[in-house]
């Protein structure tokens, strides 16, 4: 899945809240099998990949908010590349 930075530019304080209430969200779909509300949204488990997103797009943005930033490096293995 490729980042966004939907969350880029919020501060860590309010980055970190939101992950709070995601995870919250993802336990008591996943582990209760009950549907979970975030400001006025409702998820339930037919949105749980939509929440997972969500969860990988905020901590990405958290991640950069304190100067962890994550790349990805791809390797060549074309003949002849250096």
């Amino acid at each position: 899945m490729a980042i966004q930075g939907l969350f880029f530019g919020l501060d860590a304080a309010t980055l970190t809240t939101l992950k709070a209430n995601y995870v919250a969200c993802i336990t008591a779909i996943a582990v209760a099998g009950q549907s979970y509300s975030i400001s006025g949204r409702t998820f339930s488990r037919a949105n749980l990949t939509e929440v997972t997103k969500t969860l990988a797009e905020i901590q990405a943005a958290l991640d950069r908010a304190n100067g962890n930033r994550t790349t990805q490096t791809y390797p060549n293995f074309s003949r002849g590349a250096y």
